[in-house]
């Protein structure tokens, strides 16, 4: 590998929290080789596979992990793989191309007291965070008068993030129940999530 490749540059991502929201943000700006592949990256345990990129790093440049995320000319790169070369000068990094969305859920807060010791509610919390879509199927089922599309797809999100089953998350306007947790991965949270819209 000849350094002087090493002509693209990219930001390292990492997650961060303020407050109640959570957002990729800048740690650092490397220079990387990068190049398109033309396998698909299977970046979801249950969804489909997307366009994949290979970059090229010096081992020093940055302690990398596959809790990161990469942005390379405005595109948006989860990391699946990280090979260390032989002489450890160089880190392969294979990443799939995706479209993060921002999501929202809506949790209660702890109720506080009033003065004769009864719980008092305030609004419920919205939790905003990014996360990535994949599709898994559609399917129609006629109900008597009017049929119900149901639209289920894959979320994938930092493992900073935790959703509970039957949980509503807002994406693009839209409410999709959490119906089926995945989150043995040691880096990221996979939920089956379910729209349904009358036609």
């Amino acid at each position: 590998m000849n350094v002087g490749e090493m002509q693209d540059l990219i930001q390292i991502l990492s997650i961060e929290q303020a407050d109640n929201s959570y957002s990729w943000e800048t740690a650092t700006e490397i220079w990387s080789k990068a190049e398109r592949q033309t396998t698909r990256n299977i970046y979801s345990n249950f969804g489909q596979s997307a366009k994949s990129v290979k970059f090229t790093i010096r081992e020093y440049e940055y302690d990398l992990s596959l809790h990161n995320a990469i942005r390379w000319n405005d595109l948006h790169c989860i990391l699946t793989d990280i090979i260390h070369t032989e002489n450890r000068e160089f880190i392969i990094v294979t990443a799939a191309l995706v479209n993060p969305q921002v999501c929202t859920i809506k949790r209660d807060s702890e109720p506080g007291y009033d003065s004769l010791n009864r719980p008092v509610y305030s609004e419920p919390i919205s939790i905003i965070f990014p996360g990535i879509l994949a599709e898994k199927f559609n399917r129609n089922i006629q109900e008597q008068p009017m049929t119900t599309i149901e639209t289920s797809l894959i979320l994938i999100i930092p493992k900073a993030i935790t959703l509970q089953e039957g949980e509503l998350v807002t994406i693009d306007n839209t409410d999709y129940e959490v119906q089926l947790a995945h989150t043995l991965d040691e880096f990221k949270n996979e939920y089956e999530i379910i729209s349904r819209r009358n036609v």
